[in-house]
């Protein structure tokens, strides 16, 4: 226990025996401690834990601009809404679909279920494969590791399929938002808002070559702009949004279908 007359190498010893002896309570424990968030709650970011079957939302995250309780129901399903349902679909990506309800390691799907599943998986494997940041580079890999990266990518297009979803009964059940009195926003629908929160959450600086060759060759997830893109290709509630014409870019004739049915209109 920490008192006053502790000196600053008193208290990071103390820490430190407090830390250890936490891990070790973890690593002998013989049931679940669902009390445990496994993590601060002041840091920005979200977690599905496949052990637990939990999905933990700091308080760090519930701020602009993932949420804001005076925005419109747009832009937080498009934000918060997003990584509620990326989280919540980390439990059926190649990972999730292992564990069941309990956090136990005991795959569930039929074998039906389970082909259909791998269908899925490969058609996003390769097509986050075809996404080459360093193309005409010196560097090797030049595209993105679809297999180290498809549950993020999984996630990332159940998520936003899901959030969407959530809007429109939000918007059925309580009607939708007045149009934004803004120069600038007021011209976007709030479906248009949805996904244009959506790309704002992932919005950085682009990134150097030697940035991307990292990122490819450790990180599973897909660089901040192949996230947007392969998402918004794959979500036919884009086109409409933005009045695309089938074949553009970012609206694909062929696309993935992530735990939606094929042929969504």
């Amino acid at each position: 226990m920490l008192t006053g007359d502790d000196t600053y190498y008193t208290i990071l010893d103390k820490l430190t025996v407090f830390n250890l002896w936490t891990q070790y309570n973890q690593l002998t424990a013989t049931s679940t401690d669902r009390t445990d968030f496994l993590g601060q709650p002041g840091i920005v970011n979200a977690w599905y834990q496949p052990e637990l079957n939990s999905i933990t939302f700091p308080a760090g995250i519930l701020r602009p601009p993932f949420f804001h309780p005076e925005w419109p129901a747009s832009l937080n399903y498009g934000g918060m809404g997003l990584v509620a349902g990326h989280e919540l679909t980390h439990g059926f990506d190649d990972q999730g679909v292992q564990w069941n309800g309990v956090g136990a390691l005991n795959p569930w799907m039929t074998d039906g279920s389970k082909k259909g599943f791998d269908d899925m998986a490969k058609c996003i494997i390769d097509e986050y494969s075809s996404f080459c940041p360093l193309k005409g580079t010196n560097y090797t890999p030049q595209c993105l590791n679809g297999e180290n990266t498809q549950g993020e990518n999984i996630a990332d297009n159940g998520g936003i399929h899901s959030a969407f979803r959530a809007y429109q009964v939000h918007k059925n059940l309580n009607g939708p938002d007045a149009q934004l009195n803004e120069r600038v926003l007021g011209q976007f629908s709030h479906d248009q808002l949805f996904f244009l929160n959506f790309g704002q959450v992932w919005c950085q600086m682009d990134e150097t070559p030697d940035q991307y060759f990292r990122q490819i060759m450790v990180d599973p997830h897909s660089p901040a702009n192949y996230r947007v893109f392969g998402a918004i290709q794959n979500f036919p509630a884009f086109r409409s949004a933005f009045n695309c014409p089938v074949g553009a870019t970012y609206s694909p004739e062929k696309h993935c279908d992530v735990w939606v049915p094929k042929k969504t209109p």
